[in-house]
């Protein structure tokens, strides 16, 4: 099932990275031959980016309650427009880092969902 973004949590990534997934195994044989083959038939993007929320204003709370009871956590797949018109999932569970009493950042790893 996929689901939406949350709402009431902002989408304004900070910090965004995007880079092609490595796609191939590579096998190196006795002779000293070595082969590549793909292993999916199309590339998928991982993502790195961060997000500021407001602890004052619930906003951290109502994202961590979406990811963790209706996304399911890592093992969800959801949509976000500010990251594009694909499904998405998280790699790990994001990182909040302390950003002072009423924000907190999320660091987050995340690729799109083949």
């Amino acid at each position: 099932m996929i689901v939406e973004w949350a709402k009431g949590v902002s989408s304004r990534f900070f910090g965004l990275q995007e880079k092609p997934k490595d796609n191939a195994v590579k096998s190196e044989f006795i002779s000293g031959r070595t082969t590549v083959m793909q292993i999916n038939t199309r590339n998928v993007i991982a993502i790195t980016c961060s997000l500021r929320l407001s602890v004052r204003d619930g906003e951290l709370a109502r994202f961590w309650k979406w990811f963790n009871d209706e996304l399911g956590g890592v093992s969800g797949t959801f949509k976000c427009a500010a990251l594009g018109d694909k499904s998405y999932r998280f790699v790990e569970v994001p990182e909040p880092q302390d950003t002072g009493r009423t924000w907190r950042t999320l660091a987050m790893s995340i690729e799109e969902d083949y």
